[in-house]
């Protein structure tokens, strides 16, 4: 029988809307926009066309929704594309003075390439890329699911505030899709015993984790940006037995669980072996001075100074080389699995959404060229999670994370237990401040902003930042100012000290974090 591929892409940039531009704030957000979500969801619409079938399953994080959903972030989205298309047109003329073609040449290209983005965002999508991911789920193409609120990350978190998280997960989803979601992506795949619970108090039928949640044995952890690996403990977890080649019903519960196989994760994730650190493809961190723009491939990567020129033909050999590679892997796992008695394995991809195009410029091209092939190919098949088969066995899951170490140190570690605190203090602010509100119009708008500033508190992001210590300033700043004003709001609300200029105050922090409203 043929083997499953189930591909599961979470997608996730944290609350940066009015909260900086450059080099940290909206530009994330500007460049998994150009770089990842609308060429990806274009190539997906082209291949549909076509014919093929393409069922992914997507993950929108609430507060991507809400900032993409933002006539603000889309009009702020056009400026920053015409500003990189003007930005590219000096270059070129640069280039062209100083006699280098080739130079010149990848200017024009990504001329071409944001003038493209632009009119795409415009003309094809209406300025509205959630609503044409809701009109491919609406055909039965894709599978959308949620994830926590403000992308918590969840096992440290007390009850009432991991309940939050997911109820506004399942919340704003049904606000953009008209319908409630059936899965559920736990952020960074941290579970820990009872979060099924949760789940299923809100409806939920699956979600994911990562593989040794499963079968045990010694993770290999995706994120460890930054983080010295030498002082994290790998635990070996106990054994089960148990393979992610099939879907579990979580012991004694009504929900099912799918398991990252490493294998098809650590291909493209890798820092060691994966396919974006291949020396043809264009190196992420090294770009002009004058532009950001990015003309150099990997060349070497262990020397960030000694770069060649990029070439995008080559580049493109290889991504037909390496999507083959990677469908031989798939086929030689399914094989092997086969032989362990799974007839039908399934095989789960899991990765971030913004991999693709913004950190490896070529994944999107990569990834359709891995469904063509797939398309192509007699033994295996794309599918969504209800193709998976109906869950049989059940399984005992290990308290995990995809993190460095395989449990929860990326995210809680020395240098964020201080804000842990913070937080747990943050949630027991929120649950007094509803108790001295009075039921006013104005007491009601506190407590609603209170709420905000909270999950806010709670993302994960900023835990990650501080440990990867690469955006360290700005996640500490945003998360002491989201702090400083449920802060404020609560000693508002308790001294009835609601006056002019604590309205005013109100009004601005209203119109700073803007988001999860209407509801």
């Amino acid at each position: 029988m043929d083997s499953k591929l189930m591909l599961v892409l979470h997608s996730h940039i944290p609350y940066v809307k009015r909260q900086g531009r450059w080099p940290f704030g909206e530009v994330w957000l500007y460049e998994s926009m150009a770089e990842t979500y609308i060429p990806m969801l274009l190539s997906w619409r082209r291949m549909w066309e076509e014919g093929l079938k393409v069922p992914v399953t997507l993950s929108l994080s609430p507060t991507l929704l809400e900032q993409l959903n933002s006539k603000y972030i889309q009009e702020q989205f056009i400026g920053y594309l015409k500003e990189r298309e003007n930005l590219a047109r000096e270059e070129e003329k640069y280039y062209l003075a100083a006699a280098e073609p080739e130079m010149a040449g990848l200017a024009a290209f990504y001329h071409r390439f944001y003038r493209d983005i632009r009119r795409d965002f415009i003309v094809e999508m209406d300025k509205d890329i959630v609503g044409m991911a809701r009109q491919m789920q609406d055909e039965g193409k894709i599978e959308i699911i949620t994830t926590a609120a403000t992308h918590a990350y969840l096992p440290l978190l007390e009850k009432n505030s991991l309940e939050r998280q997911v109820e506004w997960g399942k919340k704003i989803y049904q606000k953009y899709f008209g319908c409630s979601p059936r899965g559920f992506w736990l952020p960074e795949c941290g579970y820990f015993k009872g979060m099924e619970d949760v789940l299923l108090e809100y409806g939920f039928e699956y979600f994911y984790v990562d593989s040794h949640a499963i079968e045990g044995g010694k993770p290999i952890g995706v994120l460890s940006q930054g983080i010295d690996d030498e002082v994290i403990e790998i635990e070996t977890f106990a054994s089960t037995g148990l393979s992610t080649y099939r879907p579990y019903k979580v012991e004694g519960k009504d929900i099912a669980v799918f398991g990252r196989n490493s294998m098809v994760s650590h291909q493209v994730w890798s820092a060691d072996y994966g396919y974006p650190g291949d020396i043809d493809y264009r190196e992420f961190h090294k770009q002009s001075p004058r532009s950001g723009l990015k003309y150099w491939r990997v060349t070497d990567r262990n020397n960030t100074e000694s770069k060649m020129v990029y070439h995008s033909e080559q580049a493109r050999e290889k991504v037909r080389e390496h999507a083959g590679h990677f469908i031989d892997s798939l086929q030689t796992t399914g094989k092997e699995a086969r032989k362990l008695g799974f007839a039908s394995p399934l095989i789960v991809g899991c990765y971030d959404t913004e991999l693709f195009g913004h950190w490896w410029w070529e994944g999107v091209q990569w990834l359709e060229e891995v469904i063509r092939q797939v398309n192509a190919r007699e033994n295996i098949d794309l599918i969504l999670p209800q193709d998976a088969g109906q869950a049989r066995h059940e399984a005992q899951l290990h308290e995990s994370s995809w993190g460095m170490g395989g449990k929860h140190y990326v995210w809680h570690n020395d240098e964020t237990a201080w804000m842990w605190d913070i937080i747990k203090k943050a949630g027991g602010e929120y649950d007094d401040l509803k108790i001295f509100a009075d039921g006013s119009l104005l007491s009601q708008d506190v407590v609603e902003q209170a709420l905000k500033e909270l999950l806010l508190i709670e993302s994960s992001d900023w835990l990650f930042m501080v440990s990867g210590n690469q955006t360290r300033d700005y996640a500490m700043k945003r998360f002491f100012e989201h702090y400083t004003k449920l802060l404020r709001l609560g000693e508002s609300v308790r001294n009835q000290d609601l006056n002019e200029e604590f309205r005013q105050w109100l009004r601005k922090t209203q119109y700073e974090d803007d988001f999860f409203n209407d509801l």
